[in-house]
């Protein structure tokens, strides 16, 4: 469950049309390549008119995502909640760049480009920290080259989470340190994930812009770091 928290995140809210495009192509995909996870998820299916029966995913694609150096085929079907995704196993290395491919049922080629964000460290709190309440506790991570926004996601159970976005800052900032205060409400075992997230899903996310050509969707790119910390 905790390695699918990304693709949970983005999908309740993530299938968006952009607007200046008056042509509504046939399928939809959403393809987020998440280093720090060792699943890759692609959800695949046609674009539904408001009167039809949504199915939630659709067999028949051949899914490829690849650079000069691995070509990985994604299988189907992976169930997580009704809705049924292709998938692959292998962890992107942050930094890396990669191309999408995809065949669909009636032969049309979908295709994108996209690239991970550069490696990152939560500095505070530490793992397996234990926290004294009341404590404000300042979150610190390094900067993440080429993240164009930090979203961070603070919870006891994955879908009960306290979520917020530290908006993109410049390389040209003074500090290679972010810092962001959070208090936590009660005692427990709690988990601070941090996403850096590239520009094609910031765009897609906040503005429903895609980067997939003759499709609605995104291919993105995420760099994901995860902490415990014991409050008490």
């Amino acid at each position: 469950m905790k390695k699918n928290f990304f693709l949970f995140f983005l999908l309740t809210s993530c299938l968006k049309l952009d607007n200046s495009n008056p042509v509504v192509p046939n399928y939809n995909v959403i393809a987020n390549l998440v280093s720090g996870n060792d699943t890759q998820y692609v959800f695949f299916d046609k674009t539904y008119k408001p009167y039809e029966e949504h199915h939630y995913g659709l067999e028949g694609a051949r899914i490829f995502v690849y650079n000069n150096n691995v070509n990985y085929q994604f299988n189907y079907p992976k169930t997580i909640d009704t809705i049924n995704y292709y998938y692959s196993t292998f962890n992107p290395n942050p930094n890396d760049s990669f191309y999408l491919k995809v065949i669909t049922p009636t032969s049309e080629t979908l295709f994108s480009k996209t690239y991970i964000p550069g490696s990152f460290q939560i500095i505070q709190p530490s793992d397996n920290e234990t926290i004294t309440i009341p404590s404000n506790k300042l979150i610190i991570w390094t900067r993440s080259s080429n993240a164009y926004i930090y979203k961070i996601n603070v919870y006891k159970n994955l879908r009960d989470s306290t979520k917020f976005e530290i908006p993109y800052l410049s390389n040209d900032t003074f500090s290679d340190l972010l810092k962001y205060p959070y208090f936590f409400p009660d005692s427990g075992l709690w988990t601070i994930s941090i996403m850096a997230v590239n520009e094609p899903l910031y765009y897609y996310l906040s503005l429903g812009k895609g980067n997939v050509d003759n499709a609605v969707g995104v291919f993105g790119g995420v760099v994901l770091r995860k902490v415990r910390v014991y409050v008490k």
